[in-house]
């Protein structure tokens, strides 16, 4: 059986505001669950230009209706920490208050918009340390989905294997494979990635400024159909994790390195 899984993050105000509404809609009429990630704090904050100015846009602040409508319409729904510029591009440089002040920021600012705590998390641009796993296991999440991989797992590092099952994407990010493509080649790639899909779980990462260009906005839902149509079934990654029997997960390392497309360093599942 071929099961596909969509990891859709909202990290800027385009994402969130324009492309996860166009995303959910049609994830509602093909009746598909996903899994959303919402960058819970401020737009571009750990930039050079939010510190210079001190300020930046709120994302989910800027029309909270949206998180709630995710959640309200039964899509799996987690948290892309607070300010995911910052965590991606500073990681190694922050904290390990910041950092657990950060992730329990972005559960309580949910929580109070939702009603409910959220179900995974997504560690911005795949990166990850010893502390962010160690405070995802106390943050008790269902789930996390920081690196790139092949199966779901549990995480180890120096030596400690943690308790908080990873889902990690198999694929390249979406909006990585198709940059700079017409709309035609587009649909190439897709056509090719519909017909490729492996036996097993499939996870596709995506950022919801997919949403937004129709160059492949309109492939995108012609892709989920197609998927639909062969017999592709889809799952949330919360979903998968119910499916799992977690004391049976291998434990595998998190090691630094490139691959799935990425040009730069990020998370990626090593050895058992």
């Amino acid at each position: 059986m071929k099961i596909l899984a969509l990891k859709i993050y909202a990290d800027t105000m385009n994402a969130y505001r324009d492309g996860v509404p166009r995303l959910l809609d049609v994830l509602d009429e093909l009746k598909i669950k996903a899994s959303f990630f919402f960058g819970m704090g401020t737009e571009g904050s750990g930039s050079a230009l939010s510190k210079l100015f001190k300020e930046g846009r709120e994302i989910v602040a800027s029309a909270p209706g949206i998180l709630r409508d995710a959640s309200r319409r039964g899509q799996d729904c987690g948290v892309y920490g607070w300010n995911p510029q910052e965590w991606q591009s500073r990681l190694e440089k922050l904290k390990d208050t910041t950092l657990e002040s950060d992730i329990k920021r972005a559960i309580e600012y949910f929580a109070r918009r939702t009603g409910c705590r959220p179900n995974g998390f997504a560690a911005p641009g795949c990166r990850v340390n010893y502390m962010s796993l160690r405070i995802q296991d106390d943050m008790r999440f269902k789930y996390c989905s920081d690196t790139f991989g092949f199966y779901p797992y549990l995480p180890k590092m120096s030596w400690k294997v943690f308790s908080t099952p990873q889902v990690p994407a198999t694929l390249p990010p979406l909006e990585i494979v198709l940059r700079k493509l017409s709309e035609a080649d587009v649909r190439s790639r897709f056509g090719d990635l519909a017909g490729s899909l492996p036996d097993g779980l499939s996870v596709l990462p995506m950022n919801a400024s997919v949403g937004t260009i129709q160059e492949i906005f309109a492939p995108l839902y012609e892709f989920l159909l197609r998927c639909i149509q062969r017999d592709i079934n889809f799952m949330s990654l919360g979903g998968v994790v119910k499916s799992l029997k977690i004391s049976s997960l291998s434990s595998c390392e998190v090691v630094t390195a490139t691959g799935f497309g990425m040009s730069r360093e990020v998370a990626v599942q090593g050895s058992v």
